[in-house]
Order: structure tokens, then sequence, then C-alpha cells
């Protein structure tokens, strides 16, 4: 079911208004469907034309005509390593292009194909989030996002088309520059990573920001605190997007409630497996429209959970939380296991630090030690910075605390420049250098 071919049909407004109508007046129960109906074509499709679905299916005892609901394929599931090592099996049509991603763990890309009718599809659904939360034909847009393999620019141009509003592109250059060579545009929307993004913003604060609509921030996560201030030095929201490039961009974005992340459910369908207790579990998706390289019950690797209710925006359809973190971050250690987002609140008490920072866990004899690793902002104490942090870590994370406590592994602070921690384009919180032979 085509669901692009179905709005074009209404006699009103552009592409990207009438998405945006259809979402928000259709009833659930007519997504529900469509899901099943894509869900059932894209098992079939992908065991007719994919080697890698052939033979996984096989090997599951999967018979794909027979396939109907989600409990019908057991326990299959396709995976980032799939990708890495078997990407071209994946493929079922001729690809017009390709992008690549290393993920936060490992060097060896993922490359992931599409058509160009899969971009402007991906587009198309990228403008009908944009339209919810205010951008407008008449609106103008910089990019910062890089262009270099990733798929968060094309995108985004892509949405821009179909919205039909003013679009430069920057890629990733010196916020500095940026700064000089936009600011005669009027821009009104600025898109990028929140950290670049941050970093603009420190510069605005001192040379002036220009009147501002929106900041749409993508490709990694952003504390409350980094957020507010963007906000207060643009006088506009700052609105999270949150995406993958084996799903093309965007799998959700928020509303300017900013209560989670509305889900693109017109081209994905999602599950949430292995929950805890609270409902926290990974995300796992099936692209429902894709022909060249669709992916089935794929792990996501990110760690949220659904969130129950109505939106207070209004907006219908399934929300995710902001992200707890992710599955391959989980490293054992003497002191428990331990995840970045068990310490983000931690580094959020201190102050004087700036927005990046890092675990570096290493061996000191046959002990774990733990290297809290902490970026000065503005040239602050680094004895205060540290016994801010302890204070918080004792407080905060006293199970955690007390392993240290007792020897059973050893803890150490230490305070870096700012820029020195952040390599390539995600941070990678929790750096885990032990040896195991």
């Amino acid at each position: 079911m085509n669901i692009i071919s179905l709005i074009d049909k209404f006699p009103f407004g552009n592409s990207a208004q009438k998405g945006f109508f259809l979402y928000t007046k259709l009833p659930p129960a007519f997504f529900q469907k469509m899901e099943e109906e894509n869900f059932r074509q894209t098992v079939r499709y992908v065991a007719k034309y994919s080697a890698f679905y052939k033979r996984k299916f096989k090997e599951s005892g999967i018979d794909a005509s027979r396939v109907r609901h989600l409990e019908d394929l057991k326990d299959f599931f396709t995976t980032p390593e799939d990708i890495r090592q078997y990407g071209e099996e994946f493929i079922c049509a001729r690809p017009d292009t390709a992008f690549e991603t290393t993920g936060t763990t490992s060097k060896k890309t993922k490359r992931v194909y599409f058509s160009r009718n899969e971009i402007r599809d991906a587009g198309w659904a990228g403008a009908v989030g944009l339209w919810g939360i205010g951008v407008r034909p008449k609106d103008r847009v910089a990019s910062a996002f890089d262009y270099s393999f990733w798929v968060s620019g094309p995108v985004l141009q892509a949405s821009c088309q179909v919205l039909g509003c003013f679009h430069i592109e920057a890629s990733r250059m010196a916020p500095e520059e940026f700064y000089d060579r936009v600011a005669d545009y009027k821009i009104n929307v600025l898109v990028g990573d929140p950290s670049w993004l941050l970093k603009l913003s420190e510069i605005a604060e001192k040379r002036g920001a220009w009147p501002m609509k929106l900041m749409i921030g993508g490709g990694e996560n952003l504390t409350e605190e980094a957020r507010r201030y963007m906000e207060k030095v643009w006088r506009a929201k700052f609105i999270l997007s949150y995406g993958q490039t084996e799903a093309f961009g965007a799998i959700g974005m928020e509303s300017l409630a900013g209560d989670g992340f509305h889900l693109n459910e017109f081209h994905n369908f999602f599950e949430i497996i292995n929950q805890d207790k609270d409902g926290y579990g990974e995300l796992v998706y099936t692209t429902l429209n894709r022909r060249v390289m669709p992916l089935v019950r794929y792990r996501s690797g990110d760690i949220t959970r659904f969130l129950e209710g109505h939106s207070s925006s209004g907006l219908p359809g399934k929300r995710i939380s902001k992200l707890k973190g992710r599955l391959d971050e989980w490293i054992p250690t003497a002191a428990g296991n331990l995840a970045p987002w068990m310490f983000e609140e931690l580094f959020r008490q201190v102050d004087g630090i700036a927005e990046d920072w890092q675990i570096f866990i290493d061996k000191d004899g046959l002990k774990d030690i733990l290297e809290f690793r902490m970026e000065v902002s503005n040239g602050e104490d680094p004895t205060a910075i540290k016994n801010q942090f302890l204070k918080a870590f004792k407080s905060g994370l006293p199970d955690v605390w007390k392993l240290c406590e007792m020897d059973l592994c050893k803890m150490d602070t230490k305070i870096f420049p700012k820029g020195t921690l952040r390599e390539g384009r995600k941070m990678k919180r929790i750096l885990d250098n032990r040896k195991f032979v």
C-alpha cells in the first residue's frame, strides 16, 4: 500500500501538509492494517530476491509464504553484524546509492544501499515530521550535517524539496566559519549534530544570535542542560530527531511538546524486545516499503521503551522515550555492568565541565580501574571539579561506589582541555582497554 500515492489524491496543500493531515486524522486501525499487510509483503519479497534471507529463512525453518504475524518468524532477527558480513547478500534490486555507518563500537563500516525512489520516500516522511513541528515553505533552512557517506544530509535535502522551502547545505564546516558565512542568509531553522550546534550557540552567545524559529539536532543524544542553554541563546525550541543509517535517517522526531519521539510508522514496523520490568528493551524495526535492501526485524541496539498514553502535543501514534543507551555499550566490570546512561546525571551535576565526558576502563595490575575523564569548559579549578564529581558519584550510584570503596576495583578522575576526547562523528562514552587473553 503506497501511502504517498494515497495522499496525492487529496485536493489541498503540498505533500507534507497532506501527509500530516493523514497522520493526525486516520484511525490507528488503518495504520495497523497497513503495517500488517506491508510486513507480510516485505517478508515474501526478501525471501524471493535476497540471497541472505533465503539462506537464513531456510536455516530457521521459516516458510515466508506462511508468515502472517511477527510470531511466525519465531526468534528470527537481523543484526548490524549481518550487514557488515553479508551486506551484498541483502540486496534485492539494483541500488542507485549507498551510505555507510560505523556505529559506536566497531570500526568496520556497514554499507546500506538504496534507490533514489527510496530517498524520495524518506524525504517525504521527514517533510511530514517537519511540517508537524512548524516548518513551512516560507522558512529558510541551513544544515551542518557531515555529508561524507552519511545519510542525514541527503534525507534533509529531500525533505526540504517536498516542503518547498529554501535550504543550504554547509556540511560539517567549522562553526566559526559557518557563523560568518550563513548569518546573512536570514536562516531561521538550523539543523545539525547537537554537539556541533552547541559550539555554534557558544559563538552566537558572544557575537549575537540572529532570529531563529527552530533548531533540530540528530545523530547523537543531548543533555537537557545543553538543550536549555541553546534555547536560551537562540530564543527558539530545540527539537531532537532520532534515526539510523540503516533506517535511512529519521526513525522518529520529537514534537514541540518534547515528550518522546513520534515514530515513523508510515515506513517502519516497530517492536521492543527483551523488556525489563520498566518496559525498557531493544528497539527492533522492519522496513515496510524498501525494495533495494529491506531489513526484517533489525536489531537497532538502542535501549528505549514505548510511552503510554497520548502526547501532550495532541499527536497520535506510537512514541518511544529518549534513548537510555546502547546494548553494545553495557560493559561488565568489577564494579558491575556499566553503561553511559548511568553516569549522565552525575556529570550533569558538575559545574564547569563541557558536554563531552568519557569513562576509560583499564587494568591496574589485576584490578579494574575506572578513569572518569572530563573536559573543562572555561579553565575551572580541576580539584573542585573532581570533588564535585566524586560527591555526585557517591550519592547517585552508592552500590557502585561501595564496590570501589571495598577495593574490588579502582577509580580515578582526569581533567582534559575542551575538544580533546571526541574522535570522529560520534562520541564514545565508554572505552574498554582491558585485554582478556
